[in-house]
């Protein structure tokens, strides 16, 4: 079964030696992502909405989308921050209703990150 590597631009993939998403057969793997500048800067809402779009690119390249996650795992610094992540992953996948999970973590890369998020797709259709 072949392997596909996707890579997302960001330096740290090449340094850390992984890829955003990688898809064997119909299944796709999302690493864990971050906002990036200017977002990274903004609100739990608004860094989680960047990750969610950075996962979104990333499976697009592999031919999966989001209609295709059946599993989130959310990072969160801060659970003070809860319901704001919450706002963003419930727009991204209300209809959809992925098996998620939510932990609390002491840290992030990079620092100033607020929340994480990895997803996993299965394309069957």
């Amino acid at each position: 079964m072949p392997r596909q590597n996707t890579s997302s631009g960001y330096a740290f993939e090449d340094a850390y030696g992984y890829s955003r998403a990688v898809r064997v057969g119909n299944q796709v793997f999302v690493s864990g992502t971050t906002a990036r500048p200017p977002e990274l800067g903004g609100d739990a809402y608004m860094q989680a909405k960047a990750a969610l779009a950075t996962i979104a690119n990333a499976l697009a390249k592999t031919g999966a989308g989001m209609q295709h996650v059946v599993r989130t795992v959310v990072y969160v610094i801060d659970m003070a921050d809860t319901q704001h992540i919450v706002r963003a992953h419930s727009e991204a996948f209300d209809q959809i209703r992925p098996a998620s999970t939510l932990v609390q973590v002491a840290g992030l890369t990079p620092a100033s990150a607020r929340v994480e998020i990895e997803a996993t797709a299965i394309i069957c259709d």
